[in-house]
């Protein structure tokens, strides 16, 4: 009987994570009402959390956010419902990829009262038009789209090691590398 009742927990945990509402969402695709799609090797929830494990892989519209592992936290124990996420937590290997940009780093933490991004550990954010920037740590705004990069060693003589770089792609560069 406990084997039954785990698994009808199981299955109630996924439908709501399939049903997440637009406003829960909005980690992903901000303002999207499309479904989202969530793919992962498990998943074990323990009271007001959902860790998802093994190749973790959200899809909503044209946004997709992969990491080895996700932890969603919940505002209310046992529920995903209607605007219920407060935040996640996505380790190792962690992109958020959008047609626009894609952003690559270790951890990416995601809080939904300031509608923020963290994303941490040789972070990689590149722009459509061939732009890169890397750096330590990345502050992104999914609402306003406002990001800031910080490196960890200040100065010239750190070189461009722990600094942060940037490599702008004009629209000629980009002309002559499609040729």
């Amino acid at each position: 009987m406990t084997l039954v009742k785990t698994a009808i927990k199981y299955a109630i945990l996924f439908l709501g994570l399939l049903t997440w509402s637009s406003s829960a969402t909005a980690q992903f695709a901000s303002g999207s009402s499309a479904p989202v799609n969530i793919s992962a090797d498990d998943v074990s929830y323990q009271g007001g959390k959902s860790i998802l494990t093994g190749g973790v892989d959200i899809r909503q519209g044209d946004v997709r956010v992969l990491a080895d592992q996700m932890t969603v936290f919940t505002e209310t124990a046992g529920s995903l419902g209607q605007g219920d996420i407060s935040r996640i937590i996505a380790v190792g290997n962690f992109y958020y990829l959008t047609p626009d940009q894609s952003v690559r780093g270790e951890k990416g933490v995601y809080t939904r009262s300031d509608d923020t991004f963290v994303v941490t550990g040789d972070v990689i954010m590149k722009q459509a038009d061939g732009s890169i920037i890397t750096g330590d740590k990345l502050f992104y705004n999914l609402g306003t789209q406002n990001a800031q990069v910080i490196g960890s060693c200040k100065g010239r003589k750190c070189g461009s090691k722990g600094r942060v770089n940037i490599l702008i792609k004009n629209a000629q560069n980009v002309a002559k590398t499609n040729s």
